[in-house]
């Protein structure tokens, strides 16, 4: 079920994605209120979808310190990769991302204790052969865009840690709205004094799109974190890479060389080897 979930969450969050790449490409609004809007419009979905099913538990936290650290680094992280999608491709930011399942297992292993075989290395590491493959070096001159996503691929891999340990006391759809109320109330002394308001249907559109995509996915991505550990989730995070591609071509014409498919193939092929090793033997 966990695998299931993670799997759903990150075709949302490729979709948030691409349809931030497209508003970015449109040149209409200022990015830090694209972002503000991302939230904004994540906070309205969510309260409106989840509220009549959980009621005043929508607003239940238990560790209130803890969530205000998951939002600011929401925030961040969401800042980050928007500023990147103006130079980078989908499947570069996704590629490089994909190095935090990587650090997700170090600091599991080290920090939390939490006990991994040599398979298990051997499939993560596999796989972050599969992410290099994707990235072969080149002799184009890289963009310092690249550096900053590797910073967001660390946040990435403690924020993953920190929403697993927040899965176990609190409830996924309280989790996922307050992290998307949290930068709206952040970013919006900047934004709010110069918004531009939105001309366009298409722009509205997109904009729904980022706030249902987001919410939809932060909810079953906490959601999978209740059923799995961390390092188990990690490697099936990879597949989003196909998504990418896939929207990456259809939306904005990028055709993904061969090795995107080759590193993509590795990178599924480690995970199902990781899952299938820890059901061999399951880990106490």
């Amino acid at each position: 079920m966990g695998v299931v979930l993670l799997s759903l969450s990150v075709l949302s969050f490729s979709t948030l994605d691409s349809s931030v790449k497209w508003l970015i490409q449109l040149q209409t609004l200022p990015l830090l209120e694209l972002i503000w809007l991302r939230f904004l419009s994540q906070a309205i979905v969510s309260g409106v979808i989840f509220a009549p099913h959980y009621k005043m538990e929508l607003l239940k936290i238990n560790k209130i310190k803890l969530q205000v650290v998951r939002a600011i680094m929401l925030g961040t992280m969401t800042s980050i990769n928007f500023w990147s999608l103006q130079y980078l491709q989908l499947t570069e930011t996704a590629s490089i991302l994909f190095s935090s399942p990587l650090i997700v297992a170090v600091i599991s292993h080290w920090w939390l204790k939490q006990p991994l075989r040599l398979g298990q290395w051997a499939a993560i590491m596999i796989g972050f052969i599969g992410v290099l493959i994707v990235v072969r070096p080149t002799s184009n001159v890289i963009h310092p865009a690249i550096f900053l996503m590797l910073v967001n691929a660390v946040i990435f891999a403690v924020f993953t840690l920190l929403t697993r340990h927040l899965a176990q006391h609190e409830n996924p759809a309280a989790m996922q709205w307050y992290s998307s109320l949290g930068p709206v109330i952040i970013f919006a002394p900047w934004v709010l004094p110069d918004f531009v308001m939105p001309s366009h249907l298409i722009e509205w559109l997109l904009v729904l799109a980022t706030g249902v995509s987001g919410g939809v996915g932060h909810y079953l991505w906490a959601g999978a974190h209740q059923y799995a550990s961390s390092a188990t989730l990690a490697p099936f995070g990879y597949q989003q890479l196909i998504y990418m591609a896939f929207w990456g071509w259809l939306l904005f014409d990028d055709i993904p060389p061969l090795a995107v498919f080759v590193g993509g193939s590795v990178i599924v092929a480690s995970g199902l080897y990781l899952l299938w090793e820890q059901r061999k033997t399951p880990l106490t």
